[in-house]
This record gives structure tokens, C-alpha cells and sequence, in this order.
């Protein structure tokens, strides 16, 4: 298994819009080495992150967020947070030789981690996303809209072989 997923632009775009919200507590699924997870905790009152391998950055821990080992968020108590948000492995390939980047045959990863994080999320809450454009975004909306949430692109970066976007799942 290889070590925690090291942060690159994807998680530059997704910290920028991530420090526009707060609120009581924050959940980041696949939380890597924990920048992110360090953003929540600067405003949210409870921050917790989730993943399959320990950090290799230990600069969380004075941040006053949680970590977890654990594969996303089946663990946690249904509907717990008012902010869950993830930067799944999202390149597609049949079988994952790196699974912090690879995120499976047709994505399945990104779409489980959405389903853990509509599980997690409060009916009030948000959830926040990074995918790149080869997601399947009509099957995200879709699994949104199942769940009572709508999907909306609200950021997004192009790089010079994919266009990385941020999206918001809302309650209806």
C-alpha cells in the first residue's frame, strides 16, 4: 500500500474553497496528509478526518481536528456533520497501482465516497467535492438528488490535462 496522497493543485483548489465555510462540525473523508483537515478545524468547532493510512505530517494534531483510520465514513454516526467534503482518488483505471490517485473501474471510489458522505451529512448540511472532468457528473447529481441534495460546480481549475472542479451537494 502506498503512503498518504501528498497534496498537489487539486487540493490548492479545494483548500481555497474550503475556508469559506464553517460552522459546528466538518467531516473529510480520504483525508490524506491533513492540510485540508487543518482548514476545517481553523473554523469549524469540530473537525475529524477519516482515511486508510496514517498521515506522514503530524501538524493536525495542533490544529485540534480528530483523525480516524478508517475507509470513508461508515464508522460515524448517520447524519453527524454539517460539512463533509472529500478529494477522492479520482483517475480511472481497472486496477489501482496507486490507490491514494487511482479511483477504479467507472469511478467507483468517488462515487463511494459520496455515498458515505450523504450518509454523514446532516439533511441541512453541505458536502464538497473535487473531481476532475472525466467524472460522470450526471451519475453524481443523480445519486445527489436521490438523497435530497442538489449538486453544484462552484470552482474550477484547468491544468494542462484535465480541468479539476469543485462542486457543492445542498438539500433541495
Amino acid at each position: 500500500m502506498s503512503g498518504p496522497y501528498l497534496a498537489s493543485e487539486d487540493s490548492v483548489l479545494l483548500k481555497g474553497v474550503l475556508k469559506t465555510y464553517s460552522g459546528g462540525s466538518a467531516l473529510e473523508i480520504g483525508a490524506g496528509n491533513c492540510g485540508n483537515l487543518i482548514v476545517l478545524a481553523q473554523s469549524f468547532e469540530t473537525a475529524v478526518g477519516t482515511d486508510i493510512v496514517m498521515p506522514g505530517m503530524t501538524d493536525w494534531r495542533d490544529s485540534g481536528a480528530d483523525f480516524l483510520m478508517a475507509d470513508g465514513a461508515s464508522c460515524l454516526r448517520l447524519g453527524s456533520f454539517d460539512l463533509v467534503t472529500f478529494n477522492p482518488p479520482y483517475l480511472p483505471f481497472e486496477v489501482a497501482d496507486d490507490p491514494s490517485t487511482e479511483g477504479g473501474a467507472a469511478l467507483e471510489v468517488p462515487m463511494r465516497f459520496l455515498r458515505d458522505a450523504l450518509r454523514a451529512v446532516k439533511l441541512t448540511g453541505r458536502i464538497v467535492m473535487l473531481l476532475n472532468d472525466q467524472a460522470a457528473i450526471g451519475e453524481f447529481e443523480a445519486e445527489c438528488s436521490r438523497h435530497g441534495f442538489r449538486l453544484a460546480k462552484v470552482a474550477t481549475k484547468h491544468m494542462f490535462f484535465e480541468d479539476l472542479s469543485v462542486y457543492e451537494a445542498s438539500a433541495l
